[in-house]
């Protein structure tokens, strides 16, 4: 049996492997390619408002997703936005 450390494994508040290379993939569809860690701002990123609509619609599993506005405030970085789709789908 192999024990990982603890350090290595994800954890709770860490969003879901798939979910974050969905996000990079997204992300890299309308940016182009990019170096991308949880804590790259979206704005660093020329991503603003509008586009994080764009990438937030490619990732939709159901084009008539509702979006709330006021959680969408606060995605700031990489981290952020796969939170935001991990709770969102």
């Amino acid at each position: 049996m192999t024990v990982t450390p603890a350090a290595t494994q994800p954890q709770p508040t860490d969003p879901v492997p798939h979910i974050t290379e969905r996000v990079h993939a997204a992300i890299t569809k309308r940016v182009g390619e990019q170096p991308l860690t949880p804590q790259t701002e979206l704005a660093a990123l020329g991503i603003d408002s509008l586009l994080l609509l764009r990438i937030l619609g490619d990732l939709a599993i159901d084009p008539a997703q509702e979006i709330d506005p006021y959680q969408l405030a606060d995605v700031l970085t990489v981290a952020d936005l796969a939170a935001f789709v991990e709770d969102w789908n």
